[in-house]
């Protein structure tokens, strides 16, 4: 599904395992999330790398499905409504 969605609707989904065991027990939750804290906040915090921002015209108005590209990713996005 995440890389359906990154292909067909420009929206870039994740999962993240941290093991083989999809339920763990609750008693290994504490220990969980103190052992994987930092790096996720960490990848929290890219999500203001990259470029972003607005489609405007001459007159500032929005620009409906233009075609962004950047040079040297092959994967173009249209802006929305």
């Amino acid at each position: 599904m995440n890389d359906f969605s990154y292909l067909h609707t420009n929206c870039l989904e994740l999962s993240i395992y941290l093991g083989c065991d999809k339920f763990p027990h609750e008693s290994e939750l504490q220990q969980e999330w103190e052992n994987n804290k930092e790096s996720l906040l960490t990848f929290m915090e890219q999500v203001h790398r990259g470029i972003k921002g607005r489609v405007r015209d001459q007159q500032g108005e929005p620009i409906a499905n233009a075609t962004i590209t950047v040079g040297g990713i092959d994967h173009n996005v249209q802006t929305g409504e």
